[in-house]
């Protein structure tokens, strides 16, 4: 199949019959006669023509879109996210568009680049994260929000996970429990490695604790089918640490399916206090995280950014608090 010849914003404005800086103003979002934009539109689509983040940049225009990468919009920790980040941006007349784990990391890039993005936020990052490595080898930048990697060449932000871990781990010890599991998050997430290190070192300093851990995934079916298992030992768990609130949700359910009454014969602690945790018919004991500032913060750190490319990286480290509900209760 022959490559489609290249084509230039010249030819365009040529075929459209217009300047070459009205075919810019349609690119770019700016003011354009409807009928206008139309022809200039239908010329575009004609060519498929895309124009390159490189280009943009050789003239100074921005194209007022921010890339968001998103790994799991199942899991209702991000809807709030996304949320809080189209305020700050709408704000700022911006906008937003999504990558997904759907795509590859080279399918990833070339959506970033062919969108034209100003910057991305990047949610979900794992240690060696093709994807992320990709965006900032390309120039462009690059905000790690809720993840962060350590060494990273980025503004990163990130709650107190490892505080998280040890306020989890102090209730249940405060309680008596001591046969405690942890269901973990995913090998190589930052959120999993520090809350888990907090609740490690909590559960360590207590004399008599027996720590079980097991992986979750962050995913409820992961998690619900490795409850289960935990559920049906000998001696099973008196109280679980759930290191986010899908997997509390799934194992909540898991008790309920084994006839573990909660919390009477098992106490359950999340992570995260999404909305749907103070639910009355769940009505979660968990670590609340401040989303929407986190990401309120993401998008703040990229804005800065843009506007001073050579500024200094910043981490910022945002509180985490206990919330106590009716899951848990002394063992």
């Amino acid at each position: 199949m022959a490559r489609r010849p290249t084509v230039t914003s010249v030819q365009i404005a040529r075929e459209a019959g217009v300047a070459q800086s009205t075919v810019s103003r349609v690119l770019n979002g700016g003011s354009v006669a409807p009928g206008t934009r139309r022809r200039v539109l239908e010329v575009l689509a004609k060519y498929d023509f895309q124009p390159s983040q490189a280009a943009r940049s050789l003239v100074g225009a921005r194209s007022g879109l921010i890339g968001v990468v998103i790994r799991d919009l199942t899991n209702p920790f991000y809807p709030v996210m996304i949320k809080a980040m189209e305020r700050v941006l709408h704000g700022q007349g911006l906008r937003l568009t999504l990558v997904t784990d759907v795509l590859t990391a080279e399918e990833g890039l070339a959506l970033l680049r062919r969108e034209g993005v100003d910057g991305v936020v990047f949610t979900s990052a794992v240690a060696d994260d093709p994807l992320a490595h990709r965006i900032v080898d390309h120039g462009i930048p690059l905000v790690l929000c809720h993840r962060t990697l350590e060494g990273f060449p980025a503004d990163q932000v990130e709650a107190d996970n490892v505080t998280a871990g040890r306020l989890a781990a102090d209730h249940v010890l405060a309680l008596g429990h001591r046969r405690i599991a942890m269901v973990r998050g995913p090998a190589g997430a930052s959120t999993a490695e520090q809350r888990g290190h907090g609740f490690r070192q909590r559960a360590e300093d207590t004399r008599g604790t027996v720590l079980t851990e097991v992986d979750g995934s962050y995913d409820y079916a992961v998690a619900y089918a490795a409850v289960r298992a935990l559920l049906s030992e000998p001696s099973p768990p008196t109280a679980l640490f759930c290191q986010n609130d899908v997997m509390a949700y799934a194992a909540l359910n898991a008790a309920a399916a084994c006839g573990v009454a909660v919390p009477r014969e098992l106490s359950v602690v999340g992570c995260d206090d999404v909305p749907l945790s103070a639910w009355e018919r769940i009505d979660l004991t968990t670590v609340r995280q401040p989303l929407a500032r986190i990401a309120e913060v993401g998008v703040e750190l990229l804005l800065g950014r843009l506007a001073e490319p050579d500024a200094p990286y910043r981490h910022e480290l945002l509180p985490v608090e206990f919330v106590e509900r009716s899951t848990t209760a002394p063992a």
